[in-house]
């Protein structure tokens, strides 16, 4: 796993997107459902801190943002969800809100 790992990503970052698309100047009422929780701030990881949640068992959503022909010419990891940088902001409803996102 680690060589795959190794070869398909240099460096990841970790995204929130509890908010993407969503009124962020929410305010809860007992009318209104709770305000979502705020997006985690990004951070970068490497890929041995990754591998390691990973091997741990966190459940993480791995979003490769990669075109198709850099996810056929490098490789994938095991459990990965692809959709292009420039598909992104129309399928965010693909993106888990309840789970940290590992952008790569």
């Amino acid at each position: 796993m680690r060589e795959i790992l190794c070869g398909a990503v240099c460096a990841v970052l970790v995204i929130g997107l509890a908010n993407c698309g969503g009124d962020s100047g929410m305010v809860a009422t007992s009318e209104q459902e709770p305000a979502p929780a705020e997006p985690a701030e990004p951070k970068e990881l490497d890929v041995a801190d990754v591998a390691g949640r990973l091997a741990a068992g966190e459940e993480i959503f791995l979003l490769d943002v990669r075109t198709s022909e850099e996810l056929v010419q490098d490789g994938a990891i095991e459990g990965y969800s692809h959709i292009p940088i420039d598909e992104l902001e129309g399928r965010l409803a693909e993106v888990p809100k309840d789970k940290p996102i590992v952008a790569y």
